[in-house]
């Protein structure tokens, strides 16, 4: 070996596969100073992983594990996705940890710190980890996110049965001083447990705030024999207009939706179809084409 040469670390199998503290590394014989090296990856105040391991969520839940204390608990965003809430909210990145009402606690990166209050009642625990319960976890998302996305989280909770419209609601009822209260009575309102892709609920959330009743949710479609022909996303029954996301990633499936919808045209429907680039950049132009739709309905 050159004079002149730094070794390498060697990287003990212990912290080679999960976050760990600067107390354990120098538990194996690593140095504060060594983990400023290429071999690890610095999570936040603390916590370093070997940089084999994927940045994924459920890495950084378990590095957050290692900071949250006595009294600290998941909450917001990384509780819903620790129940199995898809998310899109850019925050969902973050460790979203709750710290009780006046315990102040320097805020980490990668963390996103909340000081809020809560009952015994609202907490659970989830792999060892203390976890806002779902309904206190949705209650949060329909206060802290936007009315979509919160929409997105508390359909997803429902539609899990983790909770109800009537668990929701008198949670919403119970809880009047809490700030952000009035967002999540509105997405009370909207909660649909029957929605079965966080698309389907940006759709609804769309059609309801450019103006639109909240359409019926898995609308059952028969024929004039009372036979089954089709179930639809979305439907307005009076105007028989039915409204779909379409999230068909095969060909296979694509085919089966096609047949589906000209079976429900065949019975007199008017269905529309909105793709995720209706969604995103055209949003206008779909909702234009309902209420044509809803309008000549009403004309007939």
């Amino acid at each position: 070996m050159h004079p002149l040469a730094v070794p390498t670390p060697r990287v003990p199998d212990a912290l080679r596969h999960c976050p760990f503290t600067l107390a354990e590394a120098r538990v194996h014989g690593i140095s504060k100073s060594a983990l400023h090296g290429p071999e690890w990856r610095h999570v936040f105040r603390e916590v370093w992983v070997h940089t084999s391991v994927a940045d994924t969520l459920s890495v950084r839940i378990e590095a957050a594990k290692l900071v949250l204390g006595q009294d600290g608990f998941l909450c917001g965003l990384t509780a819903a996705w620790v129940y199995g809430v898809e998310v899109q909210d850019k925050r969902g990145l973050l460790v979203w940890m709750g710290r009780h009402t006046g315990d102040w606690r320097r805020v980490r990166a990668g963390c996103l710190v909340r000081e809020i209050t809560v009952e015994d009642s609202d907490l659970d625990v989830v792999d060892e980890a203390r976890i806002t319960s779902p309904v206190r976890t949705a209650f949060d998302c329909a206060r802290w996110l936007s009315l979509t996305e919160a929409v997105v989280v508390v359909d997803a909770l429902a539609h899990a049965g983790l909770i109800t419209r009537e668990s929701f609601a008198a949670y919403v009822r119970s809880h009047r001083k809490l700030r952000g209260v009035r967002q999540a009575d509105w997405v009370a309102q909207l909660l649909e447990p029957l929605t079965e892709s966080p698309m389907e609920s940006r759709v609804r959330v769309l059609l309801v705030n450019f103006g639109f009743e909240n359409p019926v949710a898995q609308y059952v479609v028969k024929d004039r024999a009372g036979n089954f022909v089709g179930r639809a996303d979305f439907a307005y029954p009076e105007q028989r207009v039915i409204v779909e996301y379409d999230g068909s990633q095969h060909w296979e499936q694509r085919r089966a939706d096609d047949r589906r919808r000209d079976a429900m045209r065949e019975q007199g429907w008017t269905v529309l179809v909105a793709s995720r680039e209706d969604y995103y950049e055209k949003p206008q132009e779909f909702l234009g084409q309902v209420r044509l739709a809803m309008g000549k309905a009403h004309a007939a």
